[in-house]
Formats: C-alpha cells, structure tokens, sequence
C-alpha cells in the first residue's frame, strides 16, 4: 500500500499557485503587516512539507508520522494561513475575478453559517473525534485516497474553526473577544483528551501492515497520542495568547475612545 504520486502534484499545484497568488498581490498585501504575511507565508511552506514529500508517504504506514500532520495542519497551519489574512487580501486584490468571485462567496447563505463559531467549533470536534475514533480512523491509515481526505479535512476544517475566533479578516458575524478566548480554551480540552486516550489505551485502534506486530504498533500509536497530548496543549496555548491579546488591545482602544 502506498500513496499515489499524483496527490504529491495535486497538493504542490494548489501550495504554490496558492502562494503565487498570495505573493503577487504585492499592493493588497501592504494592508496587513509583515507579522501576518510571514505567517501565512509559513502556513503555506510547512503545509507542503506535510503534502508533499515523504512525509504524506510515512504517514499511511506510521501512526504517530500521522499525528504530526494532524497537529500541524489542522492546529498550526490552518491559524497561520488565518493570521495571514488572505481573504483580506483577496478582497482588494488587483484582480477583479477575484474580488467578485470572494464577495459572491461571502454573500452565500450557507458558507457565511459555516464561520459563526459555534458551527466552526462544531465541525472542528466533529473531525477531531471522527478521525480518531471512527471507522473513518482505520480507513484513514488503510486506504491512502481516505487518507488525502483526512488531510484535506484537517486544513479546511481548521481554517473553518479559527477564521471567526482570530484577527486579520472580514467577519461574517460579530463574535465577542471574550468568546473567542473561551473558545480556544474550550477546544483545548476534547484536543489534550484525545491524545491523552490514545496514548493510554491498551489496544489499536486502526489495522497494522502485516510486517508490524501488535506489539509495535501499539507503541507506535502511544507515541503519537503523546506528540498530539504534549504539541496541542502547547500550540493552543500560543493561540490564546494572541487572541487575548487581540482582546486586551480591543479594550484599549474601547477606552480611549469613551475618554475622548
């Protein structure tokens, strides 16, 4: 079982004609700072790494290779390509087909109910506890166009999820600074607990190649259970503190305005 080489080139296409765009737009991207263009041009470097390459490859035969993709798309790099403000930029893009094809986006009934928080958190848990403890779990690590879906899952679920709680872009819906903290420290518990029951069952949870034993393999899934227990834990801490200090900022401003 491996993974098909043209999932390489479907995810190398779509990162760099992505980064193409993103870098182009050198006149709308004067509108956000340094701080965020590095961020999602971060986003977009550490997403190929996960994509492309050997590491998608080691993933579908290696558990915790696996969980590294998971950490990193759908709790680093979906943030980052968030922070990165894109569709800010998209929006006062020197493209008009753009411009009108992100507005006619965000006027769609169904999309803008996608990014109220409490259906991006909704959707973020639903992924998070489907791809894990499911049979989508051992698909994901059987079944190599299963598991490109999971990956795919993982990067829009997470953009989806951390669009409304994080700075940077147009909102669809107001959504309170206070809640947006809450939100994050909320996730971070179904995150650690997931980890936490992987790395402390007693027994796998997905199929094994027949050359790895039991034994192996069930070590091989404590130890992604403890990258995702230790990394999420530390990664979402990050994102509380930029979202509080958003907040922090936001009071600020709130209070030099009543002054005047």
């Amino acid at each position: 079982m491996g993974l098909n080489p043209l999932w390489d080139l479907f995810f190398a296409i779509l990162l760099l004609g992505t980064g193409y765009l993103y870098l182009s737009e050198g006149a709308a991207r004067q509108r956000i700072s340094i701080f965020r263009q590095i961020s999602f041009i971060s986003g977009l470097t550490l997403s190929f790494a996960l994509l492309v390459g050997p590491v998608p490859h080691y993933a579908i035969r290696i558990f915790w290779v696996h969980m590294i993709q998971h950490i990193g798309l759908m709790m680093l790099i979906s943030p980052l390509l968030v922070l990165g403000a894109p569709i800010t930029v998209a929006l006062a893009s020197k493209r008009p087909r753009i411009q009108s094809k992100i507005r006619s986006i965000g006027h769609n009934f169904v999309i803008r109910q996608l990014f109220k928080p409490q259906v991006g958190f909704a959707i973020f848990l639903l992924i998070l506890i489907g791809t894990h403890f499911s049979p989508l779990a051992n698909l994901g690590m059987t079944n190599p166009n299963a598991h490109c879906f999971e990956l795919t899952l993982f990067l829009v679920g997470g953009f989806i999820y951390y669009y409304p709680v994080m700075e940077g872009n147009p909102h669809p819906f107001f959504v309170p600074y206070s809640l947006r903290v809450i939100s994050l420290f909320a996730m971070m518990l179904p995150e650690t607990m997931v980890g936490f029951f992987l790395y402390s069952g007693n027994r796998v949870l997905h199929s094994l190649p027949a050359t790895t034993s039991m034994k192996m393999g069930l070590a091989d899934q404590h130890q992604g259970g403890a990258i995702m227990w230790a990394m999420g834990m530390l990664i979402d801490t990050i994102w509380i503190v930029l979202a509080a200090k958003d907040w922090f900022a936001n009071e600020q401003l709130l209070s030099e305005a009543e002054d005047e």
